[in-house]
């Protein structure tokens, strides 16, 4: 059985790889013990994995154990890149972009992750990964407000979120809530006046807040992530 295997900066999301897609096991914390028994329950006999940070010790030892592959800067995928830097872009990252690839392949592609940090990436229609643009993530931004000013409360992402706030706490959500959703229209926009009909998937814990989805060429897609680690998966190996 194969797994894949997400770790974000606060949770890793677990699937096993099925002919229609993954099929998500597990969402929480990353511990040795907790991932062990996921691999051992499951009986994994391969997949692979990404982190977008250095895992607990022994951890990349026992999932190599199990046969599981690190998804890197060197990993082929079905999309041909043109970051400067591969070795620094985050594989999560370009699991995304080439999750999206999966679902819609030859069209032109922006993947908006909205986690801890919000991440813009755009993939052109024969498949070239150009790159794209990393920005502070909703609570970020709450948690800067408050650490960063002498009277500025921190404030919750969930709660009443007017066009204008009607006192500070509203005033700090809808500022930072609304900021972002029109920060990513304006980014849609332009990236359309520059390339032409685009579609767009929104991915990461935040993109609900964002009303954006049911929009025509707007794709809601939870576990992206994963949907790219199996299309890699695939791709490299004719036994998956």
């Amino acid at each position: 059985m194969k797994l894949l295997l997400d770790f974000g900066n606060t949770r890793v999301k677990v699937a096993v790889s099925r002919p229609s897609g993954p099929e998500l096991l597990y969402s929480g914390k990353t511990d040795l013990e907790t991932i062990r028994g996921l691999l051992s329950l499951y009986d994994a006999d391969g997949g692979m994995w990404c982190a977008v940070r250095t895992l607990p010790e022994g951890l990349e030892t026992l999932m190599k154990s199990f046969g599981l592959e690190c998804l890197s800067s060197v990993t082929p995928t079905p999309l041909k890149c043109a970051y400067r830097t591969p070795a620094t872009l985050g594989t999560d990252r370009i699991a995304a972009a080439a999750g999206a690839w999966s679902l819609k392949p030859g069209n032109s592609i922006l993947v908006i992750d909205a986690g801890t940090a919000i991440t813009a990436d755009f993939v052109g229609p024969d498949g070239t990964f150009y790159g794209g643009n990393i920005a502070p993530g909703v609570a970020m931004r709450l948690q800067s407000l408050h650490e960063h000013t002498g009277s500025l409360p921190l404030v919750g992402v969930d709660g009443d979120c007017p066009e204008f706030g009607y006192d500070t706490e509203t005033a700090i959500r809808s500022g930072v809530l609304r900021g972002v959703r029109l920060e990513i229209e304006a980014l849609v926009e332009e990236t359309e006046k520059a390339h032409g009909p685009l579609l767009v998937f929104l991915t990461g814990g935040d993109a609900k807040y964002f009303g954006l989805t049911g929009k025509s060429g707007i794709f809601a897609v939870s576990n992206l992530v994963l949907q790219g680690l199996d299309c890699i998966g695939r791709y490299n190996d004719k036994d998956w």
